[in-house]
């Protein structure tokens, strides 16, 4: 496992990827302004018992809702449609966001289910779908962007990294994948102290 600013990636056997859908939007929180041109707003924003992953503003002072999913879901389309509903009925942000200008609505997701092109197409709303993957290279770990329909990357960071300090005790087993998720959505702070506490715990005395 690899902490990236903070941000946890793993390893699979289909390639690398967020360990978490926490660590997923902590990245494109950070990254906002490079990867959309974008102002951050709010993270995890409640409105009508939904709850938003990352509301933004842009330049021309209109909202912009993301929706950001790190593995394939089907109801992505139907969320930013209702997050959409919500927020146009609430109207937060008053000071920063012009109403009147059109709403920009992005899905980020490493895939997209045949259900979200279909609601999308058939819908009054315009959506913007980009699908995402790592590579790891020489370099290091490489953030792609592509928008859906696309032929071309759009988007590629290199992105800086520093692996998690396992303590290197060789009694220990490697953490499981539901709790290298659940760190995933941790600070490093948090996570290597998790890790130290771990740690001892595995290695009293039996």
């Amino acid at each position: 496992m690899f902490v990236i600013s903070g941000v946890a990636l793993h390893q699979t056997p289909s390639g690398w990827e967020f360990a978490s859908e926490a660590a997923l939007e902590k990245f494109v929180w950070s990254n906002l302004k490079q990867l959309f041109g974008v102002t951050p707003l709010k993270q995890q924003h409640v409105s009508n018992g939904e709850i938003c992953d990352i509301l933004a503003v842009g330049d021309d002072r209109g909202l912009v809702i993301l929706e950001l999913k790190n593995v394939e879901e089907r109801y992505l389309t139907q969320q930013l449609t209702r997050y959409y509903s919500s927020l146009l009925e609430e109207r937060p942000f008053l000071e920063d966001v012009d109403y009147s200008r059109p709403v920009r609505l992005i899905g980020i997701a490493p895939s997209y289910h045949r259900h979200n092109l279909i609601d999308s197409k058939y819908s009054r709303l315009d959506f913007e779908f980009f699908h995402f993957f790592i590579t790891k290279d020489e370099e290091g770990f490489q953030f792609h962007l592509q928008e859906l329909g696309q032929e071309f990357v759009q988007k590629k960071y290199l992105i800086p990294y520093q692996p998690i300090e396992l303590l290197g005790i060789d009694s220990i087993p490697e953490p499981p994948e539901l709790l290298v998720k659940w760190l995933g959505g941790c600070t490093k702070e948090e996570q290597e102290g998790f890790l130290r506490v771990r740690s001892k715990i595995l290695t009293f005395n039996r």
